[in-house]
């Protein structure tokens, strides 16, 4: 009895040690809060990417931070997207907004990633722009260059993408805090509007 009693607390216990480890102590229940953790407590260096702008300027990631020299707040879409995409782009445009209000568009920027290089060209972009009332002063648009580099870039940023018909992706969303060496900060839900403004304003340039 005593031994079986044992045998059960000790397979408890591990079983217990497994899931404290498996989540973060047990702060994190899924995956993708796991990893917001993770970068809270320590920032991720960032690979570089070749992208391109609107206007079909080649540029790499680390380059653009670096000239730019502002914390970006980073969301990730295709351009013909209906879903999600849409309430990110409603998100920037307030976010927008709020910079361009407060006059801090000297210290963050907003910053979309099109994953979609085959369908979002230049012109592509340049219709998202105008359909979104970009102001180049608080936000850029920019595609990734090479198809081949989109797994590896979203896994760099957590972002999962599952093909839909009609060429169309289904993949989930956040707001990613980036500072000007490349470094991955925060992770934040796209509705946090007013607290990832304070986390971008709070991170050291």
């Amino acid at each position: 009895m005593l031994q079986t009693f044992a045998a059960s607390l000790c397979a408890l216990l591990f079983g217990l040690a497994a899931i404290l480890l498996a989540t973060d102590g047990g702060h994190a229940f899924t995956t993708e809060a796991l990893r917001r953790g993770q970068v809270a407590r320590a920032p991720q260096p960032l690979p570089d990417f070749s992208l391109r702008d609107r206007a079909d300027q080649p540029v790499m990631l680390r380059q653009l931070l670096a000239s730019d020299g502002r914390v970006q707040i980073v969301d990730f879409v295709y351009t013909r997207c209906q879903t999600v995409c849409s309430v990110l782009g409603s998100v920037y445009q307030r976010l927008q907004q709020q910079l361009l209000a407060r006059g801090l568009q000297d210290k963050v920027g907003l910053l979309t990633i099109s994953f979609d290089p085959v369908n979002d060209d230049a012109a592509a972009l340049q219709a998202y722009a105008a359909r979104l009332r970009m102001d180049p002063a608080a936000w850029q648009v920019v595609t990734l260059a090479n198809v081949a580099d989109r797994r590896r870039l979203l896994d760099a940023f957590g972002i999962m993408i599952v093909p839909a018909p009609l060429g169309e992706f289904e993949h989930n969303a956040a707001l990613h805090i980036i500072d000007p060496a490349g470094r991955l900060v925060r992770i934040v839900d796209y509705a946090a509007i007013d607290q990832v403004l304070d986390i971008a304003l709070a991170t050291p340039r």
